[in-house]
């Protein structure tokens, strides 16, 4: 269906294509995640020049023809410059655009998400919380949003309670686990059990209150564990 649409997005990916125009990933609250080109964006003086960089985000009009969207037009209303500025803040914000990316899906409203990715990139531009802190709370907000969160109140296998049971951790078999079905899963403290529980179900701002918890690196580790699985066998 021919037509135009206005998007709120967040640019992930960017890829140069023919002469003066590039290939863009969006990630978008209306419409998932959308790849579209961006026409003449190359060229000197472009005004589309900024619609094709990775971490711009603002509202963008796309024009669905032939099977493909076209970006028409740009209104930047942030571009997190800091993040480039930094060597580890850009890694870390690569690999949370990656994620993104992988995770999303086209053609299905995002706006929890959308939302949650530019907060998350909001702290790591313009905030000096440690950014161990900000990927755990990043990585727990991705997996709750996308309905893959690890099992944290009750054992991934057979559904025991955490008030019956003290719980490990085993990302291969989602999460929390009792140990009479996984003996060998890792020790996790309660403190980061509730941590892996909660978090997630809170606005990304809600990092702030981790800031100094003894007990969000364990957190952070465990939930590295489990995207590394999930997104491995993805």
């Amino acid at each position: 269906m021919t037509g135009s649409v206005s998007v709120s997005a967040l640019v992930l990916r960017k890829a140069d294509w023919r002469d003066y125009d590039r290939m863009v990933t969006l990630l978008t609250a209306e419409k998932g995640r959308v790849d579209a080109v961006v026409r003449g964006c190359r060229r000197p003086k472009s005004e589309l020049v900024n619609a094709a960089e990775p971490f711009v985000c603002g509202s963008f009009q796309l024009y669905y023809a032939k099977d493909r969207y076209t970006v028409t037009q740009c209104r930047v209303t942030d571009g997190f410059y800091p993040i480039r500025e930094d060597y580890d803040r850009l890694t870390l914000g690569a690999k949370w655009l990656k994620l993104l990316e992988e995770t999303g899906v086209e053609d299905e409203p995002a706006e929890d998400l959308f939302r949650m990715a530019l907060s998350a990139l909001s702290y790591l531009a313009y905030s000096d919380i440690e950014l161990g802190l900000l990927d755990a709370m990043f990585l727990m907000k991705l997996c709750f949003l996308n309905g893959f969160a690890p099992a944290a109140d009750k054992c991934a296998v057979c559904g025991k309670s955490a008030r019956d049971t003290v719980l490990g951790f085993d990302a291969a078999k989602g999460g929390c686990v009792c140990r009479q079905c996984a003996p060998n899963a890792r020790p996790l403290s309660e403190g980061a059990r509730r941590i892996l529980l909660k978090a997630p179900r809170t606005p990304y701002k809600a990092v702030e209150k981790l800031v100094g918890h003894p007990d969000w690196p364990e957190a952070g580790e465990r939930i590295r564990e489990f995207v590394q699985n999930v997104i491995g066998k993805r």
